[in-house]
């Protein structure tokens, strides 16, 4: 039994009762916090609960439930409750009530579910989002925000000079010019000051602060639920919350043709790349990319399109801190090349919100 597991078999029993045996039915992969959630299944009432246990976490469990809180007013019906929350063995354990196992993530890429039927859930998903940020919209306060725009970039920039793809250590190249796939772009530097220049937004807005399919669950009848509050909260930037919305697509969904070949010559970066988006994930991009449109009630102009890029840009450099964790070191050549080019190509392509990878060779390699 792994630590995790006994931990929150622990926590299950002192809540419950020493006398119950919770079975567990699942256990999830570790979040960008290092969390892992395991799912129990009570012995007699078939009840099931979410056990969430951490060490170490920049928000603790307990600032998470409050932030939990801030979305109540908003997605009452799409919280789960909190039933306990303590300490045991020094771990942070949260249990919370448990609507189904499943995320919208694994769902979309593991079940025979139809993707018609978890579209629809991805679309009321975006939908209920765009209408708590445009009823809560208010004076926003950067200071305020949940995920500070300065300091966030200055982690991102860390991880990024840490990084070594394909046996090359990005801080050895910060200053050299790119090349990907034979087409010339800035150094690592260059792209990070652009990206830097983003502009403030009118509004601040209530959001979930990451929402992505990997935090939505749903359950059989196709309901849905979010979980993970740690970065809720009321002075959200809803530009970058649209980025996540977009972005996680291009991160998680990538399909590699071959393996990426990385290598510095004649004083500049050079990868040689080939991925893809298969063709029927780009429904549910299309409807992550019609928020802005929801959003502002019409198309939005230039310098919104730019802004929404620039944190396009910095969630796939940010994505390459947590490849390794994830067991996704493959794709690391592939989200930083769409990191540098999102980041080279803004004010280039006013009529796209986003860039993406490119998709002609799929036909030949499903």
């Amino acid at each position: 039994m792994s630590e995790i597991v006994r931990v929150a078999t622990k926590a299950m029993r002192m809540m419950l009762g020493e006398q119950d045996d919770p079975e567990l039915v699942l256990i999830s992969f570790p979040g960008s916090s290092g969390a892992r959630v395991s799912i129990f299944r009570h012995s007699h009432t078939n009840f099931l609960y979410a056990v969430k246990c951490v060490i170490g976490s920049r928000v603790s469990l307990v600032d998470e439930i409050g932030k939990r809180e801030i979305l109540v007013p908003y997605l009452r019906s799409y919280l789960p409750r909190v039933l306990w929350c303590q300490v045991v063995d020094g771990f942070e354990v949260m249990i919370s009530e448990c609507r189904g196992v499943h995320t919208l993530h694994h769902l979309i890429m593991n079940s025979d579910m139809p993707h018609r039927r978890l579209l629809a859930v991805w679309k009321d998903v975006v939908e209920s989002l765009v209408n708590m940020w445009k009823s809560s919209q208010h004076q926003f306060k950067e200071s305020l925000c949940p995920r500070f725009f300065c300091s966030r970039l200055q982690r991102i920039k860390s991880g990024v000079n840490s990084t070594v793809i394909g046996g090359v250590k990005l801080a050895d190249c910060w200053n050299l010019p790119i090349v990907v796939n034979g087409n010339k772009y800035s150094s690592i530097s260059e792209s990070f000051e652009k990206v830097a220049s983003i502009g403030k937004p009118t509004k601040g807005v209530v959001c979930h602060g990451d929402p992505q399919p990997s935090n939505i669950v749903v359950n059989n009848d196709g309901s849905w639920y979010c979980v993970d509050w740690e970065w809720s909260g009321s002075h959200h930037d809803w530009r970058m919350m649209l980025a996540h919305l977009y972005g996680w697509w291009s991160t998680r969904c990538i399909v590699l043709v071959s393996e990426a070949v990385v290598r510095v010559t004649q004083n500049q970066l050079v990868i040689e790349h080939d991925a893809f988006i298969p063709n029927h994930l780009q429904p549910y991009k299309d409807v992550a990319l019609s928020a802005a449109s929801m959003m502002l009630g019409g198309i939005p102009d230039e310098e919104t399109v730019n802004d929404i890029n620039r944190f396009l840009a910095i969630l796939y450099f940010g994505e390459l801190r947590f490849l390794e964790l994830w067991g996704r070191e493959v794709f690391a050549a592939s989200i930083f090349a769409q990191a540098v080019i999102t980041a080279n190509e803004l004010g280039r392509n006013e009529s796209n919100l986003g860039f993406q990878f490119p998709q002609p060779k799929e036909q030949a390699h499903v």
